[in-house]
């Protein structure tokens, strides 16, 4: 039966409901007037029962006494916290009100983390999921993330918060945790094999970059570094700014090797060329590519030059009267008018 059937069956239904039946019609009802001035011919008398073997406490004289004493008892209690005593019922208030405030706690979300470009056969292991799936360009990752790069592939990740993450060939990283609040980010992160590359833009204060290889932990503030673990030995390189690996701080140009079973060295070593090399073009390309995107956004790319020297490529998105509103490489900030001495379009 089709939805017109239905409706038309009730429709006939509803039309007999309210047509009465010849029975009805052929009887008299007597009016309400005379139906009120009739006498009642079943009144309700409750049997009395013949025995009760409750025993009530308030029967006898003493009960009654005592439950009295006890309800004037309670009345002066009342009174005496609730009139005469006001400011300890506060200070209870406060007592009771103050941990919901203590256990209220930050709602954290997904960190967008997505995918900036492919080269290769790249797949993803979805957190929870047996089976890999490709990964393209766009792809929204997610904490607990499994991702494998073969021979000859790598990725490279785009952060919202401005970072830029490269995983080269036959790699396999694990995104532990990608979260954020409205005052922190939390990035922390699983070197099983291979190497990764990572250009961390400036953390907040309760942020945190993490990653893990082998037994130690790098923690970064704000670099751009590389990690590397074959199974044997953790590699971490700095090309500028600084990290911590356990107690050992890693700033530019220095680096590490760790070997399995084996402590952190007391002290870091220059970084190898090769490595070097593969930092500096590492952090080129990343520059371009974030330039790219922005031109891809607003169709135009600029320079803002400060006094001072620095220099900011990006876009600019407008101003107010003290303020330049810039949409930079690593995120949007704020320049002081008063501090530009030059602007350019670059493309």
């Amino acid at each position: 039966m089709n939805e017109f059937d239905k409706q038309h069956t009730i429709a006939k239904w509803e039309e007999l409901l309210r047509k009465p039946a010849k029975v009805t019609e052929s009887r008299e009802f007597p009016s309400w007037e005379t139906v009120s001035k009739r006498s009642i011919q079943f009144e309700y008398s409750p049997e009395k029962s013949s025995s009760s073997n409750v025993i009530s406490f308030f029967r006898k004289p003493i009960g009654l006494a005592v439950a009295s004493g006890s309800v004037l008892s309670l009345a002066a209690a009342l009174f005496f916290v609730f009139f005469i005593n006001p400011s300890q019922s506060d200070k209870s208030e406060l007592a009771v009100a103050s941990p919901a405030k203590e256990t209220k706690q930050a709602v954290s979300s997904p960190l967008k983390v997505q995918v900036s470009s492919v080269k290769g056969k790249v797949s993803v292991l979805p957190v929870g999921s047996s089976n890999p799936v490709p990964l393209v360009k766009n792809y929204q990752l997610a904490s607990g993330d499994v991702i494998l790069t073969e021979g000859s592939s790598q990725i490279d990740l785009d952060f919202e918060t401005g970072s830029w993450m490269r995983i080269t060939p036959n790699s396999e990283v694990v995104m532990d945790l990608i979260e954020k609040t409205n005052e922190a980010q939390s990035q922390k992160f699983s070197v099983k094999k291979g190497k990764l590359f990572a250009s961390v833009s400036k953390l907040s204060k309760d942020s945190q970059f993490v990653v893990q290889a082998g037994e130690h932990l790098t923690q970064v503030r704000g670099t751009v570094f590389s990690v590397q673990f074959d199974g044997k030995s953790e590699v971490v390189a700095v090309r500028e700014g600084s990290v911590a690996v356990g107690e050992l701080i890693l700033t530019s140009k220095q680096q590490t090797v760790i070997k399995s079973g084996e402590g952190l060295p007391t002290a870091p070593t220059p970084v190898s060329p090769k490595e070097d090399k593969e930092l500096k073009a590492f952090q080129t390309q990343t520059v371009l590519a974030r330039e790219s995107k922005l031109y891809e956004e607003h169709a135009r790319l600029e320079l803002v030059r400060l006094e001072d020297g620095t220099e900011y490529r990006g876009v600019i998105l407008g101003q107010s009267e003290t303020h330049l509103h810039f949409q930079g490489l690593e995120g949007p900030i704020e320049i002081p008018i008063q501090k530009i001495l030059e602007t350019e379009k670059i493309r």
